[in-house]
């Protein structure tokens, strides 16, 4: 079943057979329909239905809507001990329900059914709307009687519009049947802005304003005032009278001033009927954003000291900056987590870059007491989203790829057999499908020891064998895989042996490691000793499995290194010297991209688990110049959470700066510091291998009429690039449309694409050598106002530090009605 809104227009899809759910969206919403993995994540057919519905506290939803869950589903787990303790080790407890939430809906074998009825909040008031909830419904287990007949129940949001529902249902002797309906949500008198999604500081917003009398008399002494911080809107609108059912439309003037999110409020009042309507507009900084970071170890007692430089060209208002120390691994993750979700996520591994790292906060959380069950909470219910997508890159004919098409690929399933292998120690994942992902790579072996790739798979992971058999054979052992294969064991222990690419040698090190194999090993093991630099690094490394280079590459090589070397006391000294080097390359939380990341926290906890030491109390100072900032911060051993220093970006005008982070007492942890401002020129790396060039046709243009993106981007390099990223920036008062993207997609312009924000991410398998591709993106001129967008950027996946940017595109849109002799007419004298 689908409920969404009738003018959307996106059709959702369906697999499976069984009544899917009753579903909301919209334009927004289905912005990147060419990532559905949730579909074939529904293919769920339960045989004894169990339901959980709790509220947000975890305490049971009570009223009619509780009472009906309970007759639908028979049996209720929250209610039951051993059902909490069930539905908790599955990361399930305390999240669903109603009140606005999701339920579970379980099968005796504990496959999820997900369902969701949106619910009022409770201190609603008359006319105040700001509830634009975009799913309002949503069950696929929906149970009939004998007649065919079913009842659900939900709320409304604040939204006026029309609502379509679909539903969707098969029959005990296989018949399948459809249906849909239109419902309307109406007020006597409402108004309705339209704002854009996000701004540019210094953007001028005329934001169309419709004004409708729903009612057939007319309303008298009618009036409208803007607020809101940080805009500048035009003076309260004039008196005004609307006839019975007439609707009206107005122009609201705004300038984008403080960047952040802000709150548009608009009170209307006509005759004796009222509306109060809120909502959110998100101001970005202008210019090229900018990043200066440094990680590291501090030790109790002591400081470090960090030089920036800020530039003469800063946007001002710009400049942030955090200093956030790390007293356990757990906090590392979390700031990872909170970066990498901000990036772009279409695609099998970039989703991991989110889910991967929660499952390992949740490793965690089950081996420490006393973390925040909130937070707990929290990331069972991210995880469990990141899950079900993940779910649907698996490949018609067996294995993961990265947008789910046939055929799979060895090294990408084989990361996906160690995440989730690693998964199912904190939460449900299905058997099957992992062992059905384990039988298909084994089918890919060649018998001499190494895997078959499929010629056909187009994408970075590199297929040289040395690599990716050791790779491969790695996630099998880890994952632990029974089947023979000795053959395998001893092809990675001889390419590890001969090798000269040290991350190849940690790859065979563990490999041989979980096979017992201890003499060749210890062989390795002090192989990739001698090879680590004074920095704690491992030099030597040319490319590993993503065919990633740079910083990734060290990172990733280092973390395999310190992950082989734990299982041997005699290499303490080495891990010590590693971590230090994982800790100095961990910027903001993050550390470098997806597999180098992963890597690294993958080392960092089994680090904490095997060399797990005592916190003691202590206190941080924070400086610049030498003057403090703000208060101490006084933290106990017991801190789980990131410690974050006073805000800093006040000291930091443009010149050179230098910020120092004292501790007194405590013991040795991590650190990072990140600064993040605006440039009015860009700064892009000479050496990213990526040309872009982005130019919109026309700068000038009438609300409602049609231009494009010209977007060129160019392989500057004499060889193969893999995984290219193109980021475009659209001005805040342009729409995207989806369709043409789409049609890209099929005609395999762009292997796939994202819409967050203002933003179209295209991704490209790979680009052949000095490759050029041009395509044009089709905007449509929405909101009238002078509009400048985000900067565009171009980088390689996998080496993401260095980005070529282009500047950002710049549009006016004239309104298309209030136009005399190419003049704006001042708005509110046209209120008509």
């Amino acid at each position: 079943m689908v409920l969404r809104n009738a003018e959307s227009g996106v059709d959702t899809e369906e697999e499976g057979g069984r009544a899917e759910g009753i579903e909301l969206g919209n334009d927004e919403r289905d912005g990147d329909d060419e990532f559905r993995p949730d579909d074939k994540a529904q293919k769920l057919k339960p045989r004894e239905q169990l339901a959980a519905a709790e509220r947000e506290d975890g305490k049971p939803a009570e009223g009619e809507a509780r009472q009906k869950l309970d007759a639908l589903n028979g049996l209720d787990l929250a209610k039951d001990a051993d059902g909490k303790r069930r539905l908790a080790q599955f990361g399930l407890g305390g999240g669903g329900g109603f009140g606005g939430r999701a339920a579970l809906v379980m099968s005796s074998d504990f496959v999820a059914v997900r369902l969701y009825a949106h619910q009022v909040r409770e201190d609603r008031k008359p006319n105040d709307r700001i509830d634009f909830a975009e799913t309002l419904y949503w069950h696929a287990g929906v149970k009939t009687d004998e007649n065919g007949r079913g009842a659900i129940e939900f709320h409304l949001n604040d939204a006026v519009t029309s609502f379509r529902v679909s539903a969707d249902a098969f029959s005990g002797n296989g018949g399948l049947g459809g249906q849909s309906l239109q419902i309307e949500s109406v007020k006597p008198f409402y108004l309705e802005p339209k704002l854009p999604l996000e701004v540019t500081q210094g953007d001028r917003i005329l934001a169309p304003l419709g004004i409708v009398n729903a009612t057939g008399e007319q309303l008298a002494d009618g009036s409208i005032e803007v607020s809101g911080h940080g805009f500048q809107p035009n003076p309260d609108l004039e008196k005004f009278t609307l006839n019975g059912d007439e609707r009206r439309r107005a122009l609201l003037e705004m300038l984008a001033g403080e960047s952040g999110v802000h709150a548009i409020v608009l009170d209307g009042q006509a005759g004796q009927r009222t509306d109060r309507i809120t909502r959110r507009l998100v101001v970005q900084p202008r210019g090229f954003p900018v990043e200066s970071a440094k990680g590291g170890l501090l030790a109790g007692n002591s400081k470090v000291e960090y030089e920036i430089v800020i530039p003469s060209d800063v946007v001002p208002n710009s400049i942030s900056g955090r200093v956030v120390i790390y007293p356990t691994p757990l906090a590392s993750m979390t700031e990872a987590l909170q970066r990498l979700i901000r990036e772009p996520s279409g695609c099998f591994e970039q989703t991991s870059s989110t889910t991967y790292p929660l499952v390992m906060a949740q490793q965690y959380f089950m081996s420490h007491q006393g973390v925040d069950p909130a937070l707990i909470e929290r990331t069972a219910g991210i995880l469990e989203k990141g899950y079900n997508r993940l779910l649907g890159f698996e490949s018609k004919g067996g294995g993961f790829e990265w947008f789910g098409r046939a055929p799979g690929h060895d090294a990408l399933t084989a990361y996906g057999i160690l995440e989730f292998t690693d998964m199912s120690q904190v939460r449900f994942v299905d058997e099957a499908m992992l062992q059905r992902s384990r039988a298909w790579l084994l089918k890919q072996r060649d018998g001499k020891g190494g895997f078959i790739r499929q010629a056909s798979t187009l994408h970075t992971w590199l297929a040289d064998p040395e690599i990716s058999n050791s790779y491969n054979l790695w996630a099998l052992l880890e994952s632990g895989e029974q089947a023979d294969l000795s053959t395998e064991v001893l092809w990675v222990r001889d390419a590890g042996e001969k090798t000269q690419n040290t991350y190849v040698m940690a790859l065979a090190a563990n490999v041989l490691g979980l096979a017992g194999d201890r003499e060749g090993q210890n062989h390795l093991l002090d192989e990739l000793a001698g090879m680590q630099d004074s920095d704690g690094s491992l030099k030597g490394a040319t490319r590993s499995v993503v065919g990633s280079g740079g910083a990734a590459l060290n990172i990733e090589t280092t973390a395999l290194a310190v992950m082989a070397w734990l299982k041997n006391p005699s290499y303490v000294d080495n891990v010590e010297q590693s971590i230090k080097y994982l800790a100095e390359n961990c910027k903001a939380g993050r550390f470098g991209s997806t597999q180098s990341t992963v890597l690294a926290l993958r080392a960092i906890v089994a680090y904490d688990q095997s060399r797990a030491m005592p916190k003691a109390p202590g206190t941080l100072r924070l400086l610049v110049d030498g003057r403090q900032i703000g208060a101490a911060v006084v933290f106990t051993a017991k801190e789980q959470g990131a410690i974050e220093l006073p805000e800093i970006s006040g000291p930091l005008s443009p010149g050179k700066h230098v910020v120092t982070v004292v501790m007194e007492d405590g013991s040795k942890m991590p650190y990072s510091m990140a600064f993040d401002f605006y440039r009015e020129k860009p700064d892009s790396s000479a050496d990213c291998q990526l040309h872009l060039e982005v130019e919109l046709r026309d700068t000038k243009l009438t609300e409602g009429t049609a231009t494009e993106a010209n977007v060129t981007v160019i392989n500057r390099s004499d060889s193969e690039v893999a995984s290219p990223v193109a980021i475009i920036g659209v001005p805040g008062g342009l729409e995207v449309r989806h369709d043409q993207l789409k049609e890209l997609v099929k005609a395999d312009k762009i292997a796939a694409y994202e819409v967050i924000g203002r933003e179209i991410i295209l991704y490209w398998r790979v680009l052949d050598a000095e490759q050029r591709v041009e395509l044009p993106l089709s905007l449509i001129a929405e909101i009238p106002g002078d509009y400048t967008g985000p900067a565009s950027r171009a980088y390689l996946y996998y080496t993401d530090e260095f980005k070529q940017w282009s500047d950002p595109l710049r549009v006016n849109i004239q309104p298309s009605d209030l136009v005399e002799d190419g003049q704006l007419v001042p708005t509110a004298s046209k209120i008509r």
